[in-house]
């Protein structure tokens, strides 16, 4: 059997859930986790399954093998670099674009190249490995990314930080991603999923409606003009203590009775 046929028979991506924290893994190890036609119409299921189930509420992305991604698959998608935007958005999707309201972190191990890294830039954040590589070098082939990276990279870590990267196609290592700004942590290897799961249950304990709307209004807030960003960080605040009045004052009290244990 070829490498290429027993790739094929492996199941292109893994769906767990620990409590509430979906995670999503990619399972191309041999490919180096590129995305075939049919994992990326299967993630766009299991988004659509992480938004509707109301038990869920962090995604992770995370991957088996050596590397996160190595973005879309030439042998399985020769003709990707030709898609029209139609069919690319058919195809390709992320958090962000797919427009979920609930929290994603990207893990990212090793390699995160081209719809890779675009695939974690639509995460809302990400952690990675001591030893990820992190690039779009669709520039060395005479292409750009399609996936949203000349949007989300810029926001991320500045506009000329980006362009250098993009119009290098040269990779940054872990430590660099993470002065850039691109990752917000970086850890062992070997403790990447245990320390990304941490994040997400921590995020999960916490007040939904808050979550969400915080995740909502930041991102709003950006495409604002700042008075009116902080009008509706105001609004959403009041939307925020009305929606879920019961659950503020249970945490509340809960917090009251920590404090008093502890001075006690």
């Amino acid at each position: 059997m070829s490498e290429d046929k027993a790739q094929d028979d492996v199941e292109p991506l893994k769906w767990e859930k620990r409590g509430g924290v979906a995670i999503l893994t990619l399972n191309r190890p041999k490919a180096m986790n590129s995305f075939s036609l049919e994992s990326m119409l299967e993630n766009r299921e299991r988004l659509a399954e992480f938004e509707a189930d109301d038990d869920l509420r962090v995604l992770i992305y995370a991957a088996e093998g050596k590397h996160f991604s190595a973005g879309i698959d030439i042998k399985k998608a020769p003709d990707y670099l030709h898609w029209n935007a139609e069919t690319r958005d058919k195809y390709f999707a992320t958090p962000h674009s797919w427009g979920c309201k609930k929290p994603s972190i990207a893990a990212i191990n090793g390699y995160a190249l081209g719809g890779g890294l675009e695939l974690a830039l639509g995460c809302d954040i990400r952690i990675c490995a001591d030893n990820a590589m992190l690039g779009l070098p669709e520039s060395k082939l005479g292409a750009l990314p399609g996936g949203g990276g000349t949007q989300t990279l810029p926001r991320l870590i500045g506009m000329s930080n980006a362009l250098l990267m993009m119009f290098t196609g040269e990779p940054v290592d872990a430590q660099e991603a993470l002065r850039l700004g691109l990752v917000q942590k970086v850890v062992p290897a070997d403790d990447l999923l245990d320390e990304t799961v941490k994040i997400a249950q921590a995020i999960s304990e916490n007040g939904q409606t808050a979550v969400r709307l915080i995740k909502e209004v930041a991102e709003m807030g950006l495409e604002l003009p700042y008075q009116e960003a902080l009008w509706l960080e105001q609004v959403s605040f009041q939307r925020a203590t009305s929606m879920a009045k019961d659950e503020i004052d249970e945490r509340i009290k809960k917090f009251q009775d920590r404090s008093k244990k502890k001075k006690s």
